[in-house]
């Protein structure tokens, strides 16, 4: 007889598991480096605050003995003084768990900040080592948010963890032990039997919960991201007048968060009720049975008291620990999305062949790229970049010329055809090194909320020198001057505080401070005038012999400085475009 074999799971199931892998064995990372990259003796407070923990723990449990004998000692009429000694021994043992309370967070809370910034600083090492691809698709304002959630969510189980999980543990397992010893194991059997039943119900109705917050966070998140699309493009969403229509966008998701919040709320609520109605129920029955067996008899008065404030911790820390519990669900989740951050798989060039010097020639040989959701950049396009040569790029907007200098800085991989440099296949070269080794000047340059110093020579401590001449080189003399505390001057937010025309000034200044060995000039005069920019090109064109450079621009007028123009064509056309346009301009250079 034949057997027949289980069907094959899903691929949908595969590849849940594998991101449930992927994420399980990125958070893994994640925490040990942050542990291990924050001092030892740091790490140790973790484990004096769990220290601490369990001995405000017991402190709490044997208290309530003394002051439980010291009724029983009232009420069996005997020396007034051994009775007030046994309160004032509860007191006291009060006293230092309260005490002990305070200094858990004095020792706690600094170990915490330090491993937080553990974190950050990782998430941050992380992102900016993830490829142009992953960039270019993400939401400043989702990505915002995450993270600002994840990290709280972090902090929220790591104080859960530290401070109440453990004492929480040890405090029922004394108070149990302590409730066979001084009371009778049914009252213990009762009290067991109420905390298991209310964990138990925790555990698997948060799960539920959860669910509700998950979807709540996710309206939140897309929320954030319509908001810091807007705030991004303040400029152009002014320009346009289109605040009321962006407004509006933001209010409907805003609607669309609120409702999902509403209803995690409601069973967030719910839930309590239900789990408040178990400690009442089990707790109320201790207590009838203590009281039952006083009248009985069987137990003393001392006892009755004893009981109750074991009750009394109990439901309070129980109670604590549940809210505690669904906080740390709601934080887990918010952590998950934080941690999914970390499984998007960053640039590894490790081992490969540093960038040769000096550069001779890059060679770019039938080089065409299409993006991910099909996209047609770039046609076939060959080319040579020659140290001390410059070579343009000539083309309309479309036809691929930036993308084939994102391509030079590795930022996207070569899917078709080759480029090498002195023969070295690009790929084989380490993408850092080669971009430490080359300069670009963007039409829209990055600029840092920074002084204008740092923000040429992206360091905090620049060659005084060479920063002056990199500004003269690039005509910022004169702005320089005008600024209220010259080159230390803070030029604002993305740059905000200077004109288009200054802030592609500044990215030229900052590529002739790098000193590089491969110049790529992507439309880097479009927002100077006439006369900046003939001054800046006869800069550059008196430069070019220290460099391979590549001019990237739709205007023949900068094209015609070059030794070589490449024209580009249109991503809808074919074919090569070297055998389209590949000349020798007349030299224009001064000495040539």
């Amino acid at each position: 007889m034949r057997i027949a074999s289980p069907p094959e799971d899903p691929p949908e199931r595969h590849l849940l598991v594998s991101k449930h892998r992927a994420r399980w064995d990125a958070g893994r990372w994640l925490l040990r480096e942050a542990v291990t990259g924050i001092p030892s003796g740091t790490r140790l407070r973790f484990f004096a605050t769990t220290v601490l923990a369990l001995t405000v723990s017991g402190l709490l449990v044997l208290a309530p003995i003394l002051f439980s004998s010291a009724v029983d000692a009232l009420a069996e009429r005997q020396a007034a003084s051994d009775a007030l000694t046994r309160v004032a021994g509860s007191i006291v043992l009060f006293g230092c768990a309260k005490l002990l309370i305070e200094q858990r967070w004095f020792v706690y809370q600094p170990a915490e900040n330090c491993f937080l910034n553990a974190v950050r600083r990782l998430y941050l090492q992380h992102i900016l080592s993830l490829p142009a691809g992953f960039h270019a698709n993400r939401s400043i304002g989702k990505l915002d948010l995450i993270v600002g959630r994840g990290i709280g969510g972090l902090q929220s189980l790591s104080s859960t963890i530290f401070t109440q999980v453990a004492p929480l543990i040890f405090e029922t397992l004394a108070t149990i032990l302590a409730a066979i010893v001084f009371l009778s194991p049914d009252m213990a059997a009762v009290l067991a039997a109420t905390v298991a039943t209310h964990l138990l119900i925790l555990v698997y109705g948060a799960e539920h919960v959860s669910r509700r917050f998950r979807t709540a966070l996710n309206t939140s998140i897309a929320a954030q991201g319509e908001a810091g699309d807007a705030i991004l493009n303040a400029e152009g969403v002014k320009a346009l007048a289109i605040e009321d229509v962006i407004v509006g966008r933001y209010d409907k998701a805003l609607q669309a968060s609120h409702g999902a919040f509403r209803a995690f709320y409601e069973a967030r609520g719910n839930f309590g009720l239900f789990l408040s109605g178990i400690l009442v129920t089990g707790f109320a029955a201790a207590l009838g049975l203590t009281t039952t067996k006083v009248l009985k008899g069987e137990l003393s008065v001392g006892d009755l008291v004893l009981t109750n404030t074991y009750l009394l911790q109990l439901f309070r820390s129980i109670e604590s620990f549940s809210f505690s519990y669904r906080d740390a669900r709601q934080s887990f989740t918010a952590f998950t999305r934080f941690v999914d951050l970390f499984t998007e798989p960053a640039e590894n060039d490790r081992g490969k062949l540093k960038v040769p010097s000096p550069i001779e020639r890059i060679s770019v040989k039938e080089v065409g790229f299409t993006y991910p959701d099909g996209r047609r950049a770039l046609q076939p396009t060959s080319l040579n970049i020659e140290r001390g040569k410059i070579t343009a790029l000539l083309g309309e907007s479309g036809s691929g010329k930036s993308t084939l200098a994102r391509l030079l800085l590795k930022l996207y991989p070569v899917s078709e055809g080759s480029i090498t440099i002195n023969g070295i296949p690009l790929s084989e070269i380490d993408a850092r090194d080669l971009r430490r080794d080359t300069a670009i000047v963007p039409q829209d340059a990055i600029m840092f909320k920074a002084s204008l110093a740092f923000n040429i020579a992206l360091s905090d401590r620049p060659d005084p020198e060479r920063l002056r001449q990199s500004i003269e080189a690039a005509r910022l003399s004169n702005l320089v001057q005008r600024l209220a505390e010259g080159i230390e001057t803070e030029i604002g937010e993305r740059g905000l505080k200077l004109s288009g025309g200054e802030r592609q000034r500044v990215a030229i200044a900052r590529a002739l401070y790098r000193n590089p060995q491969v110049l790529i000039l992507d439309e880097a005069t479009s927002a100077l005038d006439e006369i900046t920019r003939d001054e800046l090109l006869a800069t550059i064109s008196d430069l070019a012999h220290s460099y391979a450079t590549l001019v990237v621009t739709h205007d023949p007028a900068v094209a015609a400085m070059a030794d070589h123009v490449v024209r580009m064509a249109p991503p809808a056309s074919s074919g090569s475009s070297q055998a389209k346009f590949s000349i020798a301009i007349e030299p224009t250079r001064p000495g040539r």
